[in-house]
């Protein structure tokens, strides 16, 4: 699956992690359209998706704060 980063406040060390439609997390998130993407109606009230997150083992880093941004598109 496509890994994603978060990084320190300095930049300088990282967590991977990967983010999944699915509870066994076997399903990861993506870009390409019908693969690894949603589809829906929308009916005018809101409409919640469930993202499932898993950190692989890796060398653990130094104890910091770690962020990441996430963009979602929304396409209509």
């Amino acid at each position: 699956p496509t890994q994603r980063q978060m990084s320190d406040a300095t930049d300088s060390e990282f967590i991977s992690y990967g983010i999944y439609r699915d509870a066994a997390r076997s399903l990861p998130w993506g870009s390409t359209i019908g693969s690894n993407t949603i589809s829906g109606t929308g009916n005018g009230s809101a409409q919640n998706y469930t993202a499932y997150g898993r950190v692989p083992p890796q060398p653990t880093p130094s104890p910091d704060t770690y962020i990441d941004t996430i963009v979602v598109t929304v396409t209509y």
